[in-house]
């Protein structure tokens, strides 16, 4: 199995496709989850803080490069 997004869902989620975000953020969850953990549980505004930090970043990731 290929621990890799495809490159091609990368770039529909960086042009805003709404499922394409869904693959990346469920391709990301176990990672969004221990990062949201405050004193070992998981706090749901830290989850969402981090789920947005992802999508910010969808947008702002540069293909040019």
């Amino acid at each position: 199995m290929n621990k890799l997004l495809p490159y091609e869902t990368i770039v529909k989620a960086h042009e805003g496709d709404p499922d394409a975000i869904d693959t990346v953020l469920s391709h990301y969850a176990g990672y969004i989850l221990y990062c949201s953990k405050v004193h070992g549980k998981v706090n749901a505004e830290v989850e969402e803080y981090v789920k947005q930090k992802l999508i910010a970043a969808l947008f702002k990731f540069r293909f040019d490069r």
